[in-house]
């Protein structure tokens, strides 16, 4: 074992087993890193920050970071057919202008409903208030939107598929039981070794 060295170079990644996730840390000059958690359905997690290795224990500290969103929301007041109802339409579609099927859920009732092409307007009653509304469709990153039922509205919303969450201001430690230069181990199982691939 190997532990007077306080920096680590290269891109480790940790041994999968089955269908778990890999989880892999670049380590860059100045103890920066960058780290990555990905599957079968592609990178969920990414993060950025720096690094400290000291008396074998390892600290990754990620930096602020704002999670992006790529959705786009119109929403434009039409003329209400009813005194007392009003009726939203929704045009959904994805990055391609492709038309989506998606789940709206009003919060906090919890009140659903399907929305695609055919079927696209939803009534609801008439009042001063404003409510919560998630827009869903599997795959694509949630559309969180506040309406006021005021008003009969056309709400066009072009959504994207799920992005990696990025993660921010937050702290690991590991006490490594073991360091090398082709691997580090946080913990006896197999599953807490990082293999080293590339330099």
């Amino acid at each position: 074992m190997i532990f007077s060295q306080e920096k680590l170079g290269g891109k480790y990644c940790s041994i999968p087993i089955g269908e778990s996730d890999v989880t892999c840390i670049d380590f860059k000059e100045n103890n920066r890193f960058e780290y990555s958690v990905s599957g079968c359905l592609g990178t969920s997690h990414i993060g950025t920050g720096i690094y400290e290795l000291k008396n074998k224990n390892l600290k990754l500290e990620f930096g602020k970071k704002e999670q992006p969103t790529k959705n786009k929301v119109k929403v434009t007041k039409i003329k209400s057919q009813s005194e007392k109802n009003i009726e939203f339409e929704f045009i959904v579609s994805d990055e391609y202008e492709l038309p989506l099927y998606v789940n709206i859920i009003e919060k906090p009732n919890i009140k659903g409903f399907e929305i695609y092409e055919e079927k696209n307007k939803i009534k609801v009653e008439k009042k001063n208030s404003k409510i919560k509304y998630e827009i869903r469709s599997l795959g694509y990153e949630t559309v969180e939107l506040e309406l006021e039922h005021n008003s009969s509205k056309k709400i066009e919303i072009t959504m994207f598929p799920v992005q990696a969450k990025v993660i921010s201001e937050k702290v690991l430690e590991w006490n490594l039981t073991e360091l090398n230069q082709y691997e580090f181990k946080v913990g006896t199982e197999i599953w807490s070794t990082f293999r080293k691939i590339k330099k």
